[in-house]
């Protein structure tokens, strides 16, 4: 199953230019290369909105060499040549962030409710609806946008209802679910009785399952991604995101060598290749999940299986379904149906 790269916005495409030519011409030469120079260029000269302010280099030299040949005479020094670009560009993003300011104007900020690696997330009103939103704002870098589901999906993913830019901030506007995280609960309430965890775990499968057939692949799935309001009433949020964790993993990977926030959660397959789009990797994902809030401890080591036969009420049959989920691919369960249709049938034998 493939996510598609949505194309960057205007804004994007502008910083994306100005960042380029800025490292060129100030000695990176692996920042922005000739065919992307071209792309970004043809994007901005086709645009009439803003066809005044654009810099006349721009319209004039068609390749990095020709664009080489007139910045180092603008200054010989990289402040110069950076200075002199900054004043050049600002002009047609100052622009591009007034077009959005009307929208800005439509919302009140009425509180921060979380933040994270991709941005943070604010309650915002729309002043003339009177109804409050979700909106998770990102840092530049995370803009490029996204493949979500939309509001005609499965009741248990968190709805998306558009994206766009607040002033020159990018977002996702989302329903506001009036819930915890399923790490705040834990935090609350500790480890989970057997027979709420399969209800939880059923509801989940079945809103990836959801998302496996109309072609989408979450790749993190972890408690802190997972909102509860009480039983019965779930949320998966940050569909959409996945797109970005190759880069996540790459980033912490580099860092630390080896573990990474959020690794014990995240499939071995998809941490070797971080560009890995398969669903069986959010099924690992949901195993481990469901190992740490019934034992309260990530599935490591080897007596996953003796730890959850002493769980009360656990048994052998309950137990082989998760630590399937925690195979190797080839033998974990092979789709959201699969799994689903065994918790369907753990719960009519307990139940």
């Amino acid at each position: 199953m493939k996510n598609e790269k949505s194309e960057p916005t205007l804004f994007e495409s502008l910083e994306l230019l100005k960042e380029g030519l800025v490292s060129y011409a100030t000695g990176n030469t692996a920042g922005i290369d000739n065919e992307e120079y071209r792309r970004l260029r043809k994007i901005l000269l086709s645009t009439e909105q803003l066809s005044n302010n654009i810099p006349e280099f721009i319209k004039r030299y068609r390749s990095l060499d020709e664009f080489w040949g007139y910045i180092k005479d603008i200054s010989s020094s990289y402040a110069g040549r950076r200075q002199y670009l900054g004043e050049a560009f600002n002009p047609l993003l100052d622009e591009l962030e007034t077009d959005n300011a009307a929208m800005t104007n439509d919302y009140l900020e009425i509180e921060v409710i979380g933040s994270g690696g991709f941005g943070e997330v604010k309650r915002m009103k729309h002043n003339l609806l009177g109804m409050d939103f979700a909106f998770k704002f990102f840092s530049p870098i995370f803009s490029r946008s996204t493949d979500s589901i939309s509001t005609k999906s499965s009741k248990s993913i968190i709805k998306v209802y558009d994206v766009g830019l607040l002033g020159n901030k990018p977002f996702i506007r989302m329903e506001l679910f009036e819930g915890k995280s399923l790490n705040q609960v834990m935090k609350d309430h500790g480890r989970f009785p057997l027979n709420r965890s399969i209800d939880l775990m059923s509801e989940l499968a079945d809103s990836l399952r959801y998302a496996h057939e109309v072609g989408i692949v979450h790749r993190d799935i972890r408690p802190s991604n997972i909102m509860v309001a009480r039983p019965g009433k779930v949320r998966v949020i940050d569909f959409g995101l996945g797109i970005y964790l190759e880069n996540e993993l790459n980033s912490r990977l580099t860092k630390t060598g080896h573990n990474i926030a959020g690794g014990h959660f995240t499939a071995p397959e998809l941490i070797s290749n971080p560009k890995l789009i398969d669903p069986r990797t959010d099924i690992y994902s949901l195993g481990a999940v469901w190992y740490i809030i019934l034992t309260g401890s990530v599935p490591a080591g080897r007596k996953l299986k003796e730890i959850l036969l002493s769980i009360e009420g656990m048994n052998e049959d309950i137990a082989e379904v998760i630590l399937k989920c925690l195979e190797d691919p080839e033998e974990r369960y092979q789709s959201m149906n699969e799994l689903l249709s065994d918790l369907i049938e753990l719960k009519s034998d307990l139940f």
